[in-house]
């Protein structure tokens, strides 16, 4: 074996070259040839780790069998996958080792180079290692292992700085790599060739110069911070305006900061031009005069555009002429051109509605001034309203973005004006419905007939506001009123349903004249009423209902109905009634005379008193079904002591139960009273006790007696003429009762005494 200081030697000379190697494969071949020098090997082979497989690299003495292995394979694969260094005594014995070629060495040292492949040497003797020769192997691949990470980490950063320089130079946003030096300024180390553009000079000039130098900004904003800082600088060579971002260049070894360096000129000034766009068109929006906006409409133009021509023409309303509203540089004499219809490029495009570019304006035939300094125009309708102008003394003048300003500027124009428009239209309404307004406001005051304006509001009618005629008639304030469901003050408990239908009408927006009967001031009373919605035939909520007093043509109607009816009462009598008592009375006189008996005279005398009894009940229901002259309030005590007065009530007795004023027809309800006093009398006995007193709960009256009572089959027709439970009844006495109560408007209900008689109970 060779000697301590002869391995030293070999081992410091295959360190010294291996580091400063530039090639892996140089690395390998130091590798073996170092094992030659250092040991007495048969053989030694580098092998690496490519694609699952280990090749051999590199070897010295014997030539390897085989080009590579499996690395799950062999000796060589179980080291590479351990990652342990390992001595095979003798490899015919080595149960991994089947059939070993002819040649190969009888023991084998195996060691890995870290995980890039084995280092594997070989004696032809078996036990030629021992630990020390291990050791002197791994230091052997070690040295190899740490060269190899380095020649591939050098090559990975040349690799990425290729990268770097090539995306950096290749980077649309300018870039500029710069030092911070010790006094706080900036040194350019690099630029790409977007950042020469941006700043106008060449990286060879650039390099080196102070970067803060180049704008006008102070060089402490160049410094960076923790995060990217933003700022917004002038060149200092001109006015363009440039964004900068600053951020820390994290790299060892390299600048310290990089700057994104961006020209936004174009974009502020775009801007600034929006930004002025934008507060023209909240200028004009507000403006309601048409030569308002025209004024800012031709600052706005001559302001963006930089042009002194500028002009904004109207349409005439009583000529066939475009005037002009304002001009910032007229272009001949003092006073602007009018347009007249057909004579000019301004009129045909107004006329077409199209806007049009006119790069020669002297070329064109329909020209109004030839003599025209303007060389190049753009005209751009302004809707029905007129035209803008905008013109320059030279072709070639206005690019994409001035066309596309104009645009939007007589876009919001038009909008502008139309809106002008619309608000004059809505005042010249709004004036007309004010003026209205007052007319109905008049005429709802004064109309005679009662009337409310109403909404409906989840279905019930809210009043809006009544007239003074309203609040005489219905007994309410307009005050009292307002705010309030109008059905709650004005309809009858049992004409809720109707009056519901008549709101759903009102909502679909239907015309309502019908007939109705309303609580009044005075009571109950008959109404036409006409409900007429805001609007017709659609959807509505607010509605007018006036009220025309139709209660003295109804009560005559109704009159004339009970006369009608009494007729036909009185013919029926006079046909029925009277002829059985004239024909008995015909009879007996006949009898008289033959007989000459005085008895059949006497028979003929009562049957005259029957005829008699009969007229005088028909006159007295004549007379008491007529309409009512003397209405006024009447004490029911005292109505019913005046009539238990008048009628001959043998031992019967009168009880007052209580009192309630009533408002009647004095006469005609002492009479209603004295036929129920006489009906309690004749059928109840001459001892039957009569009471009279207010119901309970209700408005109205009753009386009542402890005589047989009524029976309940006969209860529908007792008011019928000629219904008597008598048979010396002419049946006309609850029939007059009947026709008082019918002409008061009262209702009369027949039912049980509590002591089993008769008992009438009258609602009023």
């Amino acid at each position: 074996m060779t000697s301590d200081r002869d391995h030293r030697s070999a081992l410091l000379s295959y360190a010294t070259e291996v580091a400063s190697a530039d090639d892996v494969d140089e690395v390998f071949d130091a590798m073996a040839d170092a094992a030659e020098a250092a040991f007495d090997f048969s053989s030694a082979v580098v092998e690496a780790e490519a694609d699952g497989v280990l090749a051999v690299r590199s070897w010295s003495g014997r030539a390897p069998s085989v080009d590579g292995i499996p690395t799950d394979e062999g000796i060589a694969g179980e080291t590479y996958h351990t990652g342990e260094a390992q001595i095979v005594a003798d490899i015919r014995e080595d149960p991994r080792v089947t059939a070993p070629p002819e040649g190969a060495p009888r023991s084998v040292v195996s060691v890995p180079i870290g995980d890039i492949g084995v280092f594997q040497a070989g004696m032809d003797e078996p036990d030629g290692f021992d630990a020390d020769d291990v050791e002197l192997a791994e230091l052997l691949a070690s040295h190899a292992y740490q060269a190899v990470q380095r020649i591939r980490s050098q090559r990975d950063l040349r690799e990425s700085e290729a990268r770097f320089r090539e995306l950096f130079e290749q980077n649309d946003d300018a870039l500029v790599l710069y030092d911070v030096t010790s006094d706080g300024d900036t040194e350019i180390r690099l630029v790409n060739d977007a950042a020469e553009r941006a700043v106008g000079a060449d990286e060879t000039d650039l390099r080196g110069e102070s970067l803060a130098a180049c704008f006008d900004a102070h060089s402490e904003q160049f410094v960076p911070g923790n995060g990217a800082k933003t700022f917004e600088t002038e060149f200092a060579d001109d006015d363009r305006v440039f964004e900068v971002t600053v951020k820390q260049f994290l790299h060892q070894g390299g600048p310290d900061a990089f700057a994104v360096v961006d020209d936004v000129t174009e974009q502020r000034h775009r801007e600034q031009t929006l930004t002025g766009l934008h507060d023209a068109t909240r200028r004009m929006l507000v403006e309601d005069d048409p030569d308002d906006i025209a004024a800012v409409v031709a600052e706005a133009a001559n302001d963006l555009l930089g042009l002194p021509y500028v002009g904004v023409f109207y349409a005439a309303d009583d000529a066939e002429e475009l005037r002009p509203a304002t001009v910032s540089d007229p272009v001949t004499g003092e006073t602007p051109p009018t347009f007249a219809a057909g004579e000019s490029l301004a009129w045909d495009v107004y006329e077409s509605g199209e806007p049009a570019t006119f790069t020669d304006v002297h070329e064109q035939s329909n020209v109004h001034n030839p003599e025209t300094v303007i060389r190049e125009e753009i005209i751009h309708p302004l809707g029905d309203h007129g035209v803008l102008l905008i013109g320059a003394p030279e072709a070639g003048s206005f690019d994409g973005t001035d066309h596309d300003l104009v645009r939007v500027l007589a876009t919001n124009a038009e909008a502008a004006l139309d809106r002008a428009e619309r608000v004059r239209q809505l005042r010249r309404r709004e004036a007309d419905l004010r003026r209205e307004h007052s007319r109905l406001a008049a005429l709802f005051e004064n109309v005679p007939s009662p009337t409310a304006s109403f909404v409906v509001e989840d279905d019930d009618p809210i009043v809006r506001a009544v007239n003074p005629a309203f609040e005489e008639v219905f007994g309410y304030s307009e005050e009292e009123l307002v705010g309030e469901n109008i059905d709650e003050y004005i309809i009858p408990a049992d004409h809720h349903e109707e009056a519901d239908e008549y709101n759903q009408k009102l909502v679909d927006g239907q015309n309502i004249n019908v007939e109705v009967r309303r609580e009044t001031a005075d009571g109950p009373r008959d109404f036409l009423l006409d409900v007429v919605p805001f609007r017709l035939d659609e959807p509505n909520i607010h509605g007018y209902a006036m009220y025309t007093d139709i209660t003295d043509r109804k009560e005559h109607e109704r009159e004339l109905e009970r006369q009608n009816d009494r007729l036909e009462e009185f013919a029926s009598i006079v046909s029925h009634d009277l002829r059985n008592p004239l024909n008995v009375a015909r009879g007996y006189l006949e009898l008289a005379e033959e007989t000459g008996d005085d008895e059949y005279f006497q028979r003929m005398g009562e049957s005259l008193d029957r005829m008699h009894e009969i007229i005088e009940s028909v006159l007295a229901l004549a007379r008491h079904g007529r309409s009512l002259d003397d209405v006024r309030e009447r004490s029911l005590s005292d109505a019913a002591a005046d009539a238990w007065r008048n009628v001959d009530t043998a031992d019967a007795t009168l009880d007052v139960a209580g009192d309630r004023a009533l408002r009647a027809d004095v006469a005609r309800f002492t009479s209603l009273l004295e036929n129920l006093f006489r009906n309690a009398v004749e059928h109840g006995g001459e001892d039957v006790t009569v009471s009279v007193g207010p119901l309970d709960g209700d408005d109205g009256f009753y009386v009542e007696d402890d005589g047989c009572g009524i029976a309940a089959e006969r209860r529908e027709g007792v008011f019928e003429y000629g219904a008597s439970g008598d048979d010396d009844g002419t049946g006309f006495g609850l029939a007059i009762v009947k026709s008082i109560a019918d002409a008061h408007g009262w209702t009369v209900e027949v039912t049980d005494s509590a002591e089993g008689g008769a008992r009438f109970e009258f609602r009023t």
